[in-house]
């Protein structure tokens, strides 16, 4: 009886330790699941994801309908590339020379969108395909930020382009994919009461302009922007605004670097800088924020924070540090509750 419960206890010890070792987490970049692992991870489609490298270092990749869209940049000689994904193959594939400037990745239910900037000109272009690649169903001037549907383009308007006064309003221009029709929407962004300020040392106010920029479409036509300055260190505040560009709430708390994403259900949104922050989309309260001194310990950088589908967990990819720079030889993944930030366990990770 007792070596009968000795074996029961200890299988269930040896799957709770297999649980902790994996974890099924959301891609929003490709619109799947993934597992997370110490052989790396890997995609609900079989395919294996490229863990070794900073997020500002790998392809661009967007969900579509039937899966997902990636571009690779362009090389010294070899142009811009980009392949349609589909149940873990390539299923079409183009090259785009004239996208070795500035090249932009949108995902939509019609097919992907690719902006470029024209060689040695500061005139971009927006072009949209069907999942095939070789029909184009619409083309935009500038870099538009598109809706998940591929109905609606929202182009922001700087002022620096237009030759207008520095202001504290940006312009807006929504337009209907369907119809053409264009409205210009306004967005204030200073908050009220406020104006920009012009730091000192600097002579002319055009050095600080107000500047918006669309990071992601929440559920009930809403969208996710950030609101700053021309000036780098600035930091951004993150603001829900409805489809007219009427703010309804800001985010707890700023974004510097990395723009956040939405969860698998649009509820919550999350980023990662030094820290991972995770945000409720519907009221703007700040639900979690993660800087484990255990990082630092450790002599370890975050990588990369993915979230399971429903939300409640979340893994830390960091890297070892060698002469000042991420080492991937040396990956671990810290697995967190988000509802108090807890650490549950942590693996080291295969490059």
């Amino acid at each position: 009886m007792l070596r009968t419960a000795f074996v029961l206890t200890a299988g269930l010890l040896s799957a709770a330790l297999a649980v902790s070792n994996s974890l099924t987490v959301w891609l929003p970049e490709q619109g799947q699941t993934a597992t997370l692992s110490s052989q790396g991870l890997t995609a609900a489609d079989g395919g294996r994801i490229v863990l070794n490298r900073p997020a500002y270092d790998l392809p661009f990749e967007r969900p579509i309908s039937g899966g997902f869209v990636r571009l690779t940049p362009a090389g010294k000689t070899d142009p811009a590339r980009l392949e349609v994904v589909q149940g873990g193959k390539v299923t079409a594939s183009r090259t785009f020379p004239e996208a070795r400037y500035g090249a932009r990745l949108q995902g939509t239910e019609r097919g992907p969108c690719v902006s470029s900037t024209e060689t040695d000109s500061d005139k971009s272009i927006t072009r949209c395909f069907a999942p095939d690649l070789k029909t184009e169903w619409v083309k935009l001037p500038g870099q538009p930020f598109l809706s998940a549907s591929g109905k609606v383009a929202y182009t922001i308007l700087t002022d620096w382009k237009l030759e207008k006064p520095a202001g504290d309003d940006v312009d807006v221009i929504r337009r209907d994919l369907g119809t053409g029709e264009e409205v210009t929407l306004s967005y204030r962004v200073p908050l009220p009461g406020q104006t920009l300020v012009v730091p000192s040392g600097m002579s002319d106010p055009i050095d600080r302009r107000a500047t918006l920029g669309l990071a992601a479409e929440l559920p009930g036509e809403r969208y996710l922007v950030c609101a700053n300055t021309t000036i780098p260190k600035d930091p951004c505040r993150l603001d829900i605004v409805d489809r007219d560009f009427k703010k309804l709430l800001s985010l707890q708390g700023n974004a510097y670097i990395h723009l956040p994403q939405a969860t698998k259900d649009g509820s919550k949104v999350f980023y990662l800088g030094n820290t991972l922050q995770v945000w409720d989309a519907y009221t703007g309260k700040r639900l979690s924020s993660i800087h484990d001194p255990l990082w630092e310990k450790n002599r370890q950088i975050p990588l990369h924070a993915y979230l399971t589908p429903d939300s409640t967990q979340a893994a830390i990819l960091t890297a070892g540090i060698k002469n000042g720079w991420p080492d991937s030889n040396k990956m671990t993944a810290y697995l967190y509750r988000l509802s108090d930030s807890k650490l549950l366990g942590s693996f080291a990770v295969k490059p």
